[in-house]
């Protein structure tokens, strides 16, 4: 934590104090800080050496002395993360800044997703960097725009370049593998269909394309029931049927599939989970949702 982040962290510690108890044992926050400024605590530096001794003699108890004192022990920044686990009370103490910097979007249900989600009315304003980190200061700005009144965005300019806004709870940066005979539905775990609860580990890319292909585009094959399914699966999984095979069965998708190859447009088989409506990449047009 920086100097300033001590300090605040410190004056959180009063107020949370100052809550508890009776009128009389109330501590002044501006004649503590002004008394630890008069024993030298204006730098990081000299807060991390002080002891608890010192912040005692700045009028508070003991035990909260030294709490504050291992609290201004800490390292700068230490190693660039926040603390994992916030308390919803501890949540509502936070600052804009500090909510969005520990948001998680793979843990929307915490207390920090939650008070997100109030502060933004569900409504857009974390941006994310190609890496998928949250650009914080942007966010931060969309997010207080919200809060002022002002309508929502779906695109965001940073650096002139730009950028999709999402909400609490989406995720730019998670795709999940498409089911090759059921287009637009995304495998699970271990790349388990949802309809048979079985793995399509195994079977090659160039297979599952083909069959893809033969579903969505083509419409060769049809998968009317969950026995279809499983009746595929099973010509694939356990070599029945090898692609030479299936180019025969459905040769319509198969020069489908080399024309996509020699122009670089093979389908994918990704959908983004979690973004507006989870949508596969799919270049030839949109999927078919069974």
């Amino acid at each position: 934590m920086s100097y300033d982040q001590k300090i605040e962290s410190a004056r959180k510690i009063i107020d949370e104090h100052n809550e508890n108890v009776d009128t009389d044992k109330k501590i002044n926050w501006n004649d503590f800080l002004q008394a630890l400024k008069n024993l030298g605590g204006t730098a990081e530096d000299t807060l991390k050496a002080a002891k608890w001794e010192d912040i005692e003699s700045c009028g508070v108890p003991k035990m909260m002395a030294s709490r504050i004192a291992h609290l201004f022990r800490q390292d700068s920044e230490g190693n660039g993360k926040k603390s994992a686990y916030v308390s919803d009370k501890k949540a509502a103490m936070l600052t804009v800044k500090e909510l969005v910097e520990r948001y998680n979007p793979k843990d929307v249900k915490n207390a920090v997703g939650k008070r997100l989600k109030d502060l933004s009315d569900k409504k857009p304003f974390i941006i994310f960097d190609d890496n998928g980190k949250i650009i914080v200061d942007e966010s931060i700005k969309l997010l207080e725009d919200i809060q002022n009144g002002l309508p929502e965005v779906e695109t965001a300019f940073v650096n002139g370049r730009p950028l999709p806004v999402y909400s609490v709870g989406e995720r730019p940066d998670f795709y999940a593998d498409e089911n090759p005979v059921y287009p637009g539905r995304a495998l699970r775990s271990n790349e388990t269909c949802d309809q048979t609860g079985r793995s399509w580990q195994g079977v090659p890319v160039e297979i599952r394309q083909l069959l893809w292909l033969a579903v969505e585009e083509t419409e060769e094959l049809g998968i009317s029931t969950v026995a279809d399914a499983h009746d595929m699966l099973d010509k694939v999984l356990f070599k029945d049927m090898n692609l030479e095979s299936l180019r025969g069965r459905y040769p319509v998708a198969s020069k489908t599939l080399d024309e996509a190859r020699k122009i670089g447009r093979l389908p994918l088989l990704k959908i983004k989970v979690g973004e507006k409506g989870s949508r596969s990449n799919n270049p030839f047009g949109s999927n078919t949702t069974f």
